[in-house]
């Protein structure tokens, strides 16, 4: 795994700059967390697990 901060920097802008910031784009801090998290999912290429322990704790609620 590249730990140098250039691969770091590059994730940041890829996950969060390009995604969450923009013109005319405005976000509710819960909200934005949420779409942070599931975007740092795709990136992380764990995207099958977190889709599926979304289904599952809505079949089995806590």
């Amino acid at each position: 795994m590249p730990i140098g901060s250039g691969a770091i920097e590059s994730l940041m802008r890829q996950v969060v700059n390009l995604r969450l910031k923009g013109n005319g784009k405005f976000w509710l801090l819960h909200n934005a967390e949420a779409i942070l998290y599931a975007r740092c999912q795709w990136a992380a290429g764990c995207w099958s697990t977190f889709c599926d322990s979304i289904l599952t704790a809505r079949l089995y609620p806590a």
